[in-house]
């Protein structure tokens, strides 16, 4: 996903996120961050026709990254799932 968003928009961005291939909907958090920044808060995705992803809202000119965590007992793990720019 890079895709550029102007900063006046506001837009589901969809977020698709495979743990061994298979996707997965249930378990998920998510973070947004300036590109080449580590997650630090994961948060609820919001859903949007039965898929996940993040509302692009508010968002100042730069580079951001996407990152999904998954809660699978004993395992979670976190994803980068892409970059987006908001311009």
């Amino acid at each position: 996903m890079t895709s550029n968003y102007p900063r006046e928009t506001v837009e589901f961005l969809f977020v698709t996120v495979k743990v061994g291939g298979v996707e997965v909907l249930t378990d998920v958090t998510l973070c947004v961050v300036a590109s080449g920044t580590r997650p630090t808060e994961f948060v609820a995705p919001a859903t949007l026709n039965g898929k996940i992803g993040v509302l692009i809202t508010g968002l100042a000119p730069a580079y951001y990254a996407v990152w999904a965590k998954v809660t699978s007992d004993p395992e979670i793990p976190v994803i980068d799932c892409g970059s987006f720019r908001v311009s």
